[in-house]
């Protein structure tokens, strides 16, 4: 049986009396698109900053490639291959595209902090050139970041996190706040980025992932509520009492 790349158990995390995480397990094997969904305040986020270190869980093991990470930091499981974007835009608003890029790219290739052409190595820059290629971000390298749109500042969020090198994407609502255009050129820049990595999503537009998505796991009140196809969760009746209190819907949104 193949080991999964990331697998958690009985995965717990409560502040005093109030659960935020209860008793989720599930694996998301590599190579798979994996999306998380849930009401607002399920827990979704919570999860991902129990995945990415932020959080030391109350109860239960995280593993990855098989090894207990549970314990790891932040910085340890980044090196390890997890990396993340943020619900809300995480960036250096006065630095340039490539000179965001490049503090990560130069961070993973075990180079310190670089930002100039001049003191970033040819490894970093060609890593750099690779990720501002694949989200195409080639002619905004030069500009700073608070000058940009705000569907192009969620990409260079992306691009910090594939600049890390990643064995496994953590992407948390990538398209939350997006207008209708921007919308169209993430659900592109998503597809291409399913091809190349495994990733687990959070995100609420069931329409983008629909037919993307390998498994869809519900959170509601912290808890693991339902497993399955998209097609199996949407007619899913504990999903649609959580969702829309009993009412049945085709997607979920």
């Amino acid at each position: 049986m193949t080991t999964p790349l990331l697998r958690t158990e009985d995965l717990s995390l409560s502040f005093g009396g109030v659960h935020a995480v209860s008793g989720v397990s599930l694996q998301v094997p590599e190579g798979s698109l994996h999306v998380v969904i849930g009401p607002n305040g399920a827990g979704k986020t919570t999860f991902f900053h129990l995945l990415s270190g932020v959080y030391k869980p109350t109860r239960g093991t995280i593993r990855f490639e098989g090894r207990d990470i549970t314990d790891l930091g932040p910085a340890q499981r980044v090196r390890l291959g997890i990396a993340r974007s943020y619900q809300r835009t995480n960036i250096f608003p006065r630095l340039t595209v490539g000179e965001n890029l490049s503090l990560a790219a130069s961070r993973a290739e075990g180079e310190g902090w670089a930002l100039a052409p001049r003191s970033v190595s040819r490894g970093a820059q060609a890593l750099v050139d690779e990720v501002l290629t694949l989200l195409n971000l080639k002619g905004a390298a030069d500009q700073e970041a608070q000058t940009l749109p705000y569907g192009v500042q969620r990409l260079v969020d992306f691009g910090i996190a594939l600049c890390c090198r990643p064995k496994l994407l953590l992407l948390d609502e990538p398209t939350s706040g997006l207008s209708t255009a921007e919308l169209r050129e993430a659900a592109a820049i998503l597809k291409a980025l399913r091809e190349r990595f495994t990733i687990l999503l959070i995100e609420h537009n069931m329409e983008l992932v629909v037919g993307m998505a390998d498994h869809i796991s519900v959170l509601n009140f912290g808890t693991l509520l339902a497993e399955g196809s998209a097609q199996e969760i949407s007619a899913n009746r504990d999903v649609q009492e959580a969702y829309f209190g009993g009412r049945s819907k085709a997607n979920l949104q």
